[in-house]
């Protein structure tokens, strides 16, 4: 899971540089993944640069519900505005898109 971080925050750096305090507004009961490969503080600063890449499709992603990495792939899970929208960013041939789950 190590590599898919460092895969992901690479091909984020496109979307800008991720900070540790997103500016998109991360809800009080959000569920953000905390695991020993990919700790709560590495998450938070993928939740911008996934909503731009979310936003560059034209999709709305107002605030984050939840983000969690896929559990035997690469990718991520993100819940955006009150549970309303869930999107799927996975690497697919190396190139990393987003689906309307």
């Amino acid at each position: 899971m190590k590599y898919t971080y460092f895969s992901m925050t690479l091909v984020f750096s496109l979307f800008g540089i991720a900070s540790a305090a997103p500016k998109t507004p991360v809800e009080h009961d959000a569920i953000i993944s905390d695991t020993d490969d990919i700790p709560k503080a590495k998450m938070l600063e993928l939740v911008d640069p996934a909503v731009s890449m979310i936003r560059a499709n034209g999709w709305r992603c107002d605030s984050v519900s939840s983000f969690q990495p896929f559990p035997f792939s690469r990718g991520f899970t993100m819940v955006c505005n009150n549970y309303s929208y869930s999107y799927k960013i996975r690497d697919r041939g190396g190139n990393w898109i987003v689906e309307l789950k």
